[in-house]
């Protein structure tokens, strides 16, 4: 089916040439309301708990309150180490300023500028570091609460499920 979909084009690249004629060609929305309504009345949603259901997506919102709270306090923690770390690379470019004020020749100036540069490069690398492992703890905080979040949903959705079929 997806071979059909895709064909290369004359420089061999994957082009789209899905027919969606013919993909869609039985969709009915009617027939599909259709189907919904005849599956409602066979009694299987009569029976669902909808308190239960709207408690259910009252802490599915909860939680996403949550997880973007953590990512809230994990772009705050970004931004506070950034201005760290640019005061801390504002000190050290002054600091280098005046080591170079300091030298007498050219070969000491080469010499101490190759050195500030690689040490700036090696605090760039670490700073780089620092701010990569606060932007995946934040992350990590908020993808745990949704995590735990879904999979407690599936569980309390499955448990109003089988309470209804019970019935």
């Amino acid at each position: 089916m997806y071979s059909d979909m895709f064909k290369l084009d004359k420089n061999g690249f994957p082009a789209w040439a899905a027919d969606f004629t013919k993909m869609y060609g039985d969709f009915d929305p009617a027939k599909m309301s259709d189907q919904i309504m005849k599956t409602m009345k066979g009694g299987s949603m009569e029976t669902i708990d909808v308190n239960a259901m709207m408690d259910i997506q009252r802490k599915n919102l909860e939680a996403l309150n949550k997880a973007s709270q953590a990512a809230f306090e994990g772009a705050q923690a970004v931004a506070q180490k950034q201005a760290e770390l640019f005061k801390a690379a504002f000190d050290q470019a002054t600091s280098a300023a005046e080591s170079l004020g300091k030298v007498s020749s050219p070969q000491d100036l080469a010499t101490k500028e190759l050195e500030l540069c690689k040490a700036a490069f090696e605090s760039s690398l670490a700073n780089s570091k620092k701010v990569t492992d606060v932007v995946a703890k934040a992350n990590d905080t908020a993808v745990k609460v949704i995590n735990a979040r879904i999979a407690e949903a599936f569980d309390e959705v499955k448990g109003q499920m089988t309470k209804a079929k019970a019935k």
